[in-house]
């Protein structure tokens, strides 16, 4: 598993990944590798914790196969597990989380003037993502 936190910045966005500044984020190995080593991100790698204590030797095979199965899944959770967000809470977001958002649903924040147009952009696009089943 590896993690990569925006140390610089407000917000950055990079293969399907939105980072805002100085939130944690789990990545995938090949955006650890494109991004590790660059400054305005801190990368690192974090090694699962072996339990073994709960296991006598034969689930481990097991165990194998199934953890060979998970990061699959885990690459396509991201992408259909979307939140959906009330006006209200969108309203009480500052600047750089609505940006974010935006950017997320595949919009240019830097062509929305202000709060009221993001959170506009916002909403119209959940519609049409519920909508098409995105």
């Amino acid at each position: 598993m590896y993690t990569a936190v925006l140390i610089k910045g407000k917000t950055y966005s990079v293969m399907g990944h939105v980072f805002l500044l100085n939130q944690e984020k789990e990545i995938e190995k090949k955006v650890f590798q494109y991004l590790d080593g660059n400054e305005f991100f801190a990368c690192k790698e974090v090694k699962a914790p072996a339990d073994d204590s709960k296991t006598d030797g034969q689930p481990k095979e097991d165990e194998k196969s199934a953890k060979e199965e998970e990061p699959k899944e885990a690459d396509e959770e991201p992408q259909q597990e979307q939140k959906i967000y009330t006006e209200s809470e969108l309203k009480g977001m500052n600047k750089t989380e609505q940006e974010a958002i935006v950017i997320d649903l595949g919009g240019d924040s830097a062509q929305l003037k202000d709060k009221s147009e993001r959170i506009a952009f916002i909403l119209e696009h959940q519609q049409q993502q519920e909508k098409t089943g995105e």
